[in-house]
């Protein structure tokens, strides 16, 4: 089973597919300077919920990105009538052919290889005059973490490391939200309820068994280590 399959089915029925509310997201929004005309990237826009919310809340037009058909099309539903195109396109080798003054990436920095290598690609759709990208991600909450766990997740940087990275860019951590527990168990419960109701549905199909051995990994990895040393955020970073 590809994971883009396995991530439809875990996460395709969540409104935010993120451990994070719609108040922080409109927080973000916020921070980022979001107002009437913005022209706003999302990259791995999923549902459409981030841009839904802020054209509602803002008035932002622009574009999303999405790679799964399913979730486009619920993103093309979702922001009918509005001025906001969906593309459903492989965002690792899209081309930018104009600058934005938001561009994000929510949970889907792992398409450049994670955060830090994400803000070096996501700055090239950036505007010199001062746009901002608002990355959201995983990120250490401490440098010593238990050497069996960081090898797994070798792209995953400390706070402090990808404000390093921003720096070297160009740009300035100007704000920076985090996730609460419970935000992050709701998120992964959702997870393991939709996993769980396909495999009922499916049970003596070879894919099944493919998801069931997918849901005792990740749930292995949130409760042994997951949970206690990696946070999610947002974080804005200004030219």
């Amino acid at each position: 089973m590809e994971f883009a399959e396995i991530e439809t089915i875990t996460q395709g029925e969540l409104e935010i597919m993120n451990p994070i509310s719609e108040e922080k997201l409109l927080r973000a929004g916020k921070m980022a300077g979001l107002c009437p005309g913005k022209r706003v990237l999302d990259i791995g826009c999923g549902n459409g919920t981030a841009l839904s919310l802020w054209h509602k809340t803002f008035g932002i037009t622009g574009t999303g990105i999405e790679i799964r058909p399913s979730s486009a099309a619920r993103a093309r539903n979702t922001l009918a009538g509005t001025s906001i195109e969906i593309r459903c396109v492989d965002a690792s080798v899209l081309a930018p052919k104009e600058p934005y003054d938001v561009v994000t990436a929510l949970g889907t920095s792992f398409i450049f290889g994670g955060a830090e290598k994400a803000l070096a690609h996501l700055a090239e759709y950036a505007d010199e005059n001062g746009s901002v990208v608002l990355i959201g991600d995983r990120f250490w909450r401490t440098d010593r973490v238990p050497p069996e766990f960081a090898r797994e997740w070798t792209e995953v940087p400390t706070a402090y490391e990808l404000a390093v990275t921003a720096r070297e860019l160009g740009f300035t951590l100007t704000g920076m939200i985090t996730a609460s527990t419970d935000e992050w168990d709701a998120y992964e419960s959702a997870i393991w309820n939709s996993a769980l109701a396909y495999i009922d549905l499916h049970e003596n199909e070879p894919a099944a068994d493919e998801l069931a051995a997918y849901l005792e990994q990740i749930q292995d990895e949130y409760l042994a280590y997951g949970r206690e040393y990696i946070g999610w955020g947002l974080f804005v970073f200004r030219q």
